[in-house]
Parts: structure tokens; C-alpha cells; sequence
């Protein structure tokens, strides 16, 4: 397997540390912030400007693209590219209200100077300055840059770590990383034509669906009706179960009454030219609570509760379950 390094246990170091504190206060008070490196870490770098973009209230930027970086350094020299670079996007903006994020895996050469050199200039013009780095740079740096050290020794483990400290950044301010699922869910929400779920008394439904938080769903075969021949004919041949009707009739004061089936299934055959729904429906028009029923589904519905002969409660108790079942 590939060595990370014992990331957990570095990151960890690393959020903890008093520098990373240094940088979070000043991440939450910059309005413009800009993250630059060279090779792998301009990747980390693009990728964190446009997430933080996206996912904060921030304007964030990374160099980006070989034409700008040619152009730049066609104009200077490749040394003081990023610091050229800098220096035009901080043009006219008030320099205390800027950081700038130089992301590095080495600490010696051409390349790392090349950073220390735009960290340099921004701590030299008034902007907080850090240096993420692999391992320590001693030379050439502003004391006033701050320097995060990540103590790694292979260009795979410090670049994971500089985007997760990215994600770090944006969490530490405030603001919400997404998970995945969420993302998904926004999708079907944009599908239905609808923005986001809301939350009601801390269950969560899509907006225009808060009466659905009233709902109870109850099973028909073996709670209302009398299922003790099991498919039989199938037909809805049994009589209602002692106190299902009455339950039914108070209930539906308080509840929006959904009756689930398999005997609704749009794929059931037809039994004596009829479907399982309209099987359904005349039992319950014949036992007069039709009318208190809002639904009738082969679904799961959305339900508050949910009444069912063959249900098994779950509270946490897997263990319980299993010995039930095995």
C-alpha cells in the first residue's frame, strides 16, 4: 500500500499547531485571498480557488493556465513570475484585506525561491503571507511569512495534505463543505423543479411537501384487513381486524391516513377483471373510511409512523435484530 506517511496523525499536528490558528484568523478576515505553487501544487492551488470561490463569501484566485504563466514570465523572469502575477491582481485592493498562500514541496531551488520571493513582496506591501511547505525553509523567507511545515518526505503526502488543509480553511471559517449525498439530492431537488429541502420540527422534506410531515402509513393485508388465508383468490376477502375501523375513524382527525398494499402493485394481475387498487378502494368504500383515507399506494410513503404486521422497529438494536431473524 502506498505510504502516506502517518497523514492522520501530521494533519492533525498541523490544525492543531499555533501557525495554522494564525493562518484560520486571517483566512476569516481576508476578502481576497490567493494560493499559488508550481507543478502539483498549482493543481492544489486552481482546485482550492475555485471550491473556495464556490463555497465561501470570498474572492479567490490562483495563476492558472500556461498563458498567463508564460506571459508573465516572458515580461520578468520565472523567479519573480508569481510575484508579478501578485502584484496585478492586487492592484487597487486594500492589501490588509488580503492573504496570499504560497503551497511548496520543496524548499531549495528555483522553485521555492521563486515563492519566497512573492511571499516576500506580500508580507514587504502589507498582506499576511504563508508558506505551506514539506519541510522547513530557513533561507530567503520574511519572518514575517508564516510558515506551516508539514514534516513529509514525499511530493504525494504534502500535496494531499495542502488540499485537505484547503478544506480545512473553508470549514474553520464557517462555511460548509458538502457531502456527496448532498450533492445528489440537489440534483433530484433541480429535477422536480424545486431549490432545497427545508426543515420542519427536525424532519426534512422538500419544500411544498411540509403536510407530508402528518402523515401515517398503514399496512392493509393482516392490520385493517383480515389476511388469514394469505393470497387465496385474490381478492379482499377477509373482514376488517377487531378496532382497525374505529382506529381509522380517530386517527384521521389528527392524521393524514395512507394505506399501503403489495395488492396494489401496478404489476399484479387483474382478479375478476379488477385491479389490486380497485380492490382496494371498494373494500374500503364498503367499511365506510374511504373517505378518511388521503392515499392508497403500493409505495413506501412519507409518514411520521408507519403501521405494519410484519415490521420489525429499529432503535439501534442490530444485535437484537439479528438473533430475531437467524
Amino acid at each position: 500500500m502506498l505510504d502516506i506517511e502517518d497523514f492522520e496523525r501530521k494533519y492533525s499536528a498541523i490544525v492543531n499547531s499555533e501557525q495554522f490558528a494564525q493562518l484560520q484568523e486571517a483566512y476569516n478576515k481576508a476578502k481576497y485571498v490567493f494560493f499559488f505553487g508550481h507543478g502539483g501544487n498549482m493543481g492544489v492551488a486552481e482546485h482550492a480557488a475555485i471550491d473556495h470561490s464556490r463555497l465561501t463569501d470570498k474572492n479567490v484566485f490562483a495563476p492558472g493556465g500556461g498563458i498567463i504563466v508564460t506571459s508573465i514570465q516572458g515580461d520578468t523572469s520565472f523567479n519573480d513570475w508569481i510575484m508579478n502575477w501578485l502584484d496585478i491582481r492586487t492592484r487597487g485592493l486594500d492589501k490588509s484585506e488580503c492573504l496570499a498562500i504560497g503551497i511548496s514541496c520543496s524548499t531549495n531551488g528555483i522553485s521555492s525561491d521563486c515563492l519566497s520571493t512573492a511571499l516576500n513582496w506580500a508580507a514587504d506591501n502589507g498582506m499576511p503571507a504563508c508558506l505551506w511547505a514539506a519541510q522547513p525553509k530557513e533561507k530567503g523567507i520574511n519572518p514575517k511569512v508564516n510558515q506551516i511545515i508539514q514534516h513529509t518526505k514525499y511530493y504525494h503526502t504534502s500535496e494531499i495534505i495542502s488540499l485537505t488543509m484547503t478544506y480545512e480553511l473553508i470549514h474553520g471559517a464557517g462555511f460548509m463543505c458538502p457531502a456527496i449525498s448532498t450533492k445528489a439530492q440537489q440534483r433530484r431537488f433541480e429535477k422536480l423543479g424545486i431549490e432545497s429541502e427545508v426543515e420542519t420540527h427536525n424532519q426534512h422534506v422538500p419544500p411544498g411537501m411540509e403536510t407530508q410531515l402528518n402523515n401515517l402509513a398503514i399496512d392493509f393485508d393482516g392490520v385493517i384487513h383480515n389476511f388469514d388465508k394469505g393470497w387465496h383468490d385474490g381478492t379482499c376477502y377477509g373482514d376488517p381486524l377487531p378496532g382497525a375501523l374505529d382506529a381509522i375513524r380517530t386517527l384521521a382527525e389528527d392524521w393524514n391516513i395512507i394505506v399501503f398494499s403489495a395488492k396494489v402493485r401496478p404489476d399484479r394481475p387483474l382478479v375478476g377483471g379488477k385491479t389490486g387498487y380497485e380492490l382496494v378502494d371498494e373494500w374500503l368504500q364498503d367499511h365506510g373510511v374511504r373517505d378518511l383515507v388521503a392515499e392508497i399506494t403500493h409505495e413506501k410513503p412519507r409518514a411520521q409512523h408507519y403501521i405494519d404486521d410484519k415490521a420489525i422497529e429499529f432503535t439501534n438494536n442490530w444485535t437484537e435484530i439479528l438473533e430475531r431473524l437467524q
